[in-house]
This record gives structure tokens, sequence and C-alpha cells, in this order.
């Protein structure tokens, strides 16, 4: 399906879709300057990419930090990929089946990347690493893990712990390996705060939360 999807999607139809990427609020006539076609052409390519589900909606770039700051939880309210508790059961056993054993791994560099892009984003905001450390629960809540918090941290020599609630994190059936996801998350976060090298582990595991110990290596 999305193979005849993509075949039906000729130039014009691509070019306005990267200039909606680039500007969701652009109006017909730049979109058309940038195409090289009328406005009136891109409005009616617009309107059948709508009613084709190629564009399902539009979205806005909003300041994390200022909504954060104002006690707005943004897990509701982002431009990121969400799957409902059954797609993300079958989208784990999909994985399990191709990766079997190699799957641990995967998920740890892949946590590894969110991770280190949501470091980034706070190093560059924050001078100091406590309060870049104080602002990634918040920010890991937006990438979908609901109730995280840091539970102790200590500055000096730069380590601390993180507690997941399990009941927040998809899918409902977990199990160690997707955990690793999680581990790989908070290192690719901590990696890009610190600047440094760091050791994250699970520290205990309940029925009800995860809590990872983080040390940083000097």
């Amino acid at each position: 399906m999305l193979t005849d999807l993509k075949s039906n999607l000729d130039e014009v139809d691509l070019k306005i879709i990267q200039a909606l990427l680039k500007n969701a609020r652009a109006d017909f006539k730049d979109i058309a300057a940038l195409v090289g076609v009328s406005d009136r052409t891109v409005a009616r390519r617009i309107e059948r990419l709508e009613k084709r589900g190629v564009i399902r909606g539009y979205y806005v770039d909003l300041d994390h930090e200022a909504l954060l700051r104002n006690g707005i939880d943004l897990s509701n309210y982002d431009e990121y990929v969400r799957l409902s508790r059954l797609e993300w059961e079958e989208l784990w056993n999909a994985l399990g089946k191709i990766m079997g054993a190699g799957l641990s791994i995967m998920l740890f560099h892949a946590g590894r990347a969110v991770g280190l892009e949501v470091g980034s984003k706070l190093k560059e905001r924050y001078k100091d690493v406590e309060s870049a450390l104080r602002m990634l629960p918040a920010l890991l809540k937006d990438r979908g893990c609901k109730d995280c918090k840091l539970v102790d941290l200590d500055q000096t020599k730069c380590e601390g712990r993180f507690e997941f609630i399990k009941q927040t994190i998809p899918p409902k059936k977990q199990s160690v390996v997707f955990f690793e996801w999680l581990r790989g998350m908070l290192y690719g976060a901590l990696e890009a705060i610190t600047n440094r090298k760091v050791e994250v582990a699970e520290e205990s595991s309940s029925s009800n939360s995860v809590t990872y110990r983080f040390s940083c290596c000097w």
C-alpha cells in the first residue's frame, strides 16, 4: 500500500510536501513560488493530498522549555510518532521474531539515539549540568515516558538515580530486553549533557517501577 501511494506522488507533490515540512504555515503563493506552479495548482494538490490521507495534519514547533516551566505536560501535544498499546505489542512481537537475541542491542542503541537528541537540546539551553539533569525527566516524558523522575543527584560525584513507573511504559507485556531501550535513552541523554562517558545500570525493579543509577566516568 505504501509503495502504491508513493508511486502516485509526482515531483510537484513531493516539492509541496517538502515546502510544508519546512513551514506548515506557508501560504499557497509562497509554496507556488518555490515549486514553480500556480497557487491554484498548489491549493488543488494540497486538497488532494489531504483527501488521500498523505497529509493528515499540520503541527507547530513548540518551545518545550517555556511550556514545561509553566507546568504544561507535552506528552499529549507533541510531534512525535505515537502508537496505541496494541500497536506497540504488535511491533514488539514482530521485532522479537526478526531480531531474536539481537533485539536488546538494537533497542539500547535506538534509545541512545533518542537520548542524545534530548540531551543535546538540554545542553544548549542550560549552562550547568544540574539544571539540565533536573529538566531531563520532563523531556523524557515528552518522548512517551509519562511518569519519570530524578530521585537522587550528587552533582559533585556526577551520579544519581532516575525512576520510571512501569504502568506508563509500553508495551503492556514488558521484558528485561525492552528496558534496554530505557537504559539506552538515559545513557545517550547523560552522555550528551555531561560530555563524558557514563555508566547506567538498573538498581532496582518492582511491579510498579524500575530505577536506574548513573555515574560519570572521569
